[in-house]
């Protein structure tokens, strides 16, 4: 069995973080008892957790199986192992049956030390009976754990029939990782993953401090997200939308203004492909995506992410938010809403008194000093104005019997020379929208609902 030091030395590592060393140790000290080790492991995005793995394939003499969601993961990990000299194969659906039967046959073979595989080829070995042929127990890896209990109780419910495969595998250690992980997550991993026998959970905190939170309650997120990203410091950068056609109307209304390509699980394989080459290689692409990008993507210089809706949860958030500065860089991510609209997490984020990072950690059940916080729109005072709020408010004002269909075509007009340039680029349906809401917020009064009469400036 190779040494931590020297396996050090081969993957080109001059020292480990404190939970990267935990871990290893740990893991070779279950090795050197005989005992298999149990471990949950969550490290935030960008703090190195494939090396928790990826070292232990190095030093044990043990053939490891790795458990990916995404078939980008797959080959992002396999060009690793590649840069190592490990010898490992991907198993992934779609294969020419003799290329499948090659790479089985290698791995049972001894020839391949990792096999890089999804859960529904991994039910496919099981049932082939093929760990029950290899020489030695083996390393169970499962990557990106939190989703065998948050999509599989949906649409992959093959993962609900992980914990039955690796008990009938005989494994001998069994490793799961997550970058963000709270109770709920915790608790779904352990019985879905564990069938509830662990042996130890090594817990780093969700918090990246070089990430600054920002929110913006806009009239127009279409306009925002433009101005946002007009400043090349802020690209790279992902745009997490809803839905895909979301996504392909960005890139639609965007792309001449910046590169831009949108992503989504409606693509083919070999365009997705294309479309993450494309991204992973760009200096100062935008990608506009559904959060069917990004887990494990390992693009380190992202300057910004923004959500254009208020996220579902704080480890959803904090995960996608996390695939910006992965170099250590200063990175923003900004949550881009209207004032009226509903979010779980409005309160975390749009508080007007409450420390964003604290709120999100503390729905992750961790505490941090509050004046440690040097990066939230909360702590750091911001004088940012809604884009288009001081000249549709202008207009309102010189036009106080304007109907709102009627003021919402004449802000949309191109015709119209008098408008300002920031409203060059609107849309009637946005001017309508901006303002519906300004006079949901008091902004603008109103008579039969219809007549605008007086606007506050």
């Amino acid at each position: 069995m190779m040494e931590i030091e020297e396996a050090m030395r081969v993957a080109g590592l001059g020292y480990l973080k404190p939970y990267q060393e935990l871990l290893i140790r740990q893991l070779l000290s279950f090795e050197e008892r005989g005992e298999g080790a149990r471990f949950l492991c969550s490290l935030p995005t960008g703090s190195g957790k494939s090396i928790c793995f990826m070292l232990p394939a190095l030093i044990l003499d043990r053939q490891m199986v790795i458990i990916y969601p995404l078939l980008s993961l797959m080959n992002d990990q396999k060009e690793r192992f590649d840069r190592l000299n490990i010898p490992s194969v991907i198993l992934k659906g779609g294969m020419e049956r003799m290329e499948r039967e090659e790479s089985i046959k290698g791995f049972i073979m001894g020839e391949s030390k990792v096999l890089i595989t999804n859960m529904e080829m991994l039910l496919y070995l099981s049932d082939r009976g093929i760990f029950s042929r290899l020489r030695d127990e083996i390393v169970f890896v499962v990557d990106e754990a939190h989703t065998v209990s948050t999509w599989g109780r949906s649409f992959r419910p093959s993962y609900q029939k992980l914990s039955s495969v690796i008990d009938s595998s005989g494994a001998k250690h069994l490793l799961a990782f997550t970058a963000t992980m709270d109770d709920k997550i915790r608790d779904g991993i352990i019985e879905d993953v564990f069938s509830n026998r662990i042996n130890y959970i090594i817990h780093a905190s969700a918090d990246r401090e070089n990430i600054h939170y920002h929110r913006i309650e806009t009239l127009n997120k279409r306009e925002e997200v433009r101005r946002l990203l007009l400043d090349g410091s802020m690209r790279p950068a992902i745009i997490f939308a809803r839905s895909k056609k979301e996504c392909e109307n960005l890139e639609r209304d965007l792309k001449r203004d910046y590169p831009i390509r949108y992503y989504h699980a409606g693509l083919e394989r070999s365009e997705r492909k294309k479309r993450e080459d494309w991204f992973f290689s760009s200096p100062d692409g935008v990608l506009a995506s559904t959060s069917a990008y990004g887990m494990g993507v390992d693009k380190k210089d992202i300057r910004t992410t923004i959500h254009t809706y208020i996220p579902d949860d704080a480890a959803s958030f904090l995960q996608e938010a996390g695939r910006g500065g992965r170099d250590g860089a200063k990175t923003h991510a900004y949550v881009v809403a209207y004032s009226n609209e509903k979010g779980l997490l409005r309160d975390a984020l749009f508080s007007k008194t409450k420390c964003i990072r604290q709120s999100l950690l503390l729905m992750m059940n961790e505490e941090r000093d509050e004046e440690r916080c040097i990066g939230c729109d909360v702590c750091i005072e911001d004088s940012y104005r809604r884009i288009g709020e001081k000249e549709i408010l202008s207009y309102l004002k010189r036009h106080p019997l304007s109907p709102v269909d009627t003021a919402a075509e004449k802000l949309a007009s191109r015709r119209l020379g008098f408008l300002p340039p920031i409203l060059d680029r609107w849309k009637q349906e946005e001017a309508r929208r901006a303002i519906l809401l300004l006079r949901g917020e008091g902004r603008v009064k109103v008579i039969l609902n219809r007549a605008i009469v007086h606007a506050k400036l």
